[in-house]
């Protein structure tokens, strides 16, 4: 998924920039709003992890790389502004360190993994809880979460490759197919890990998830205590 420096042409890296500043704008004002101490040790807990996760990764023929991407649980977990400064943070380390992605790709990859890959998730797993109630509701919000999230980051970003015709060799068509297929089955383990996470969380500290992010998530569960039998 981390698209290297030459790889897009000129005009989609300053698009994508565009694009990407307004959210980090956004993201920056509204998270000062919502993020509390309690955060903060989280915050840093999953940036490491995924951090290390996404340097786990394997080559796709028409596309980049595929890995998992973390998006989704730190959308859940830490709501989707500050889980959108976490994954610029994770991408921009990884680039400037150890060349995995690029600079100047860097909008790219941070509107792929850290707009849509967060985002997208979070809206799902809002929508979920809405239409299910209870455990039911966080398993498949989560798990859709991190399948869809994954899948959209991938064809978007096939999309941006394809459409360098000046610095990719493949066309659109091979490109986002390629990406999506490959990121569709690391979905299903991304979601997998999504909903293993938010359960130990669940479990182990209910109150973080609890706290704000974009609006307070009410997770009316009979088990969201710790002491609850439902554990």
């Amino acid at each position: 998924m981390h698209i290297p420096d030459g790889f897009l042409d000129i005009p989609i890296c300053i698009i994508t920039y565009l694009a990407v500043i307004v959210f980090w704008a956004f993201a920056l004002r509204k998270m000062k709003k919502v993020l509390s101490e309690r955060h903060i040790p989280l915050m840093a807990t999953l940036t490491a992890m995924f951090f290390a996760a996404q340097m786990m990764n394997y080559p796709i023929i028409g596309g980049t790389t595929a890995h998992l991407l973390g998006g989704p649980i730190l959308a859940i977990a830490l709501g989707p502004y500050a889980g959108l400064i976490s994954m610029t943070l994770i991408l921009f380390i990884q680039a400037l360190l150890f060349g995995d992605g690029g600079i100047t790709t860097l909008g790219a990859n941070v509107l792929n993994m850290g707009v849509i890959g967060v985002f997208i998730p979070y809206f799902i797993f809002l929508l979920s809880l809405k239409i299910m109630k209870g455990r039911r509701g966080i398993v498949v919000g989560a798990f859709l979460g991190g399948l869809v999230g994954d899948v959209l980051a991938a064809v978007f970003a096939g999309l941006e490759l394809g459409l360098s015709t000046l610095s990719f060799p493949y066309s659109i068509q091979i490109a986002v197919t390629a990406m999506s297929i490959h990121h569709f089955f690391i979905g299903v383990g991304e979601g997998i890990v999504t909903v293993m996470i938010v359960s130990i969380l669940l479990k182990q500290r209910p109150d973080l998830l609890k706290l704000p992010k974009v609006a307070p998530i009410r997770l009316d569960l009979p088990y969201i205590s710790k002491d609850s039998k439902g554990c």
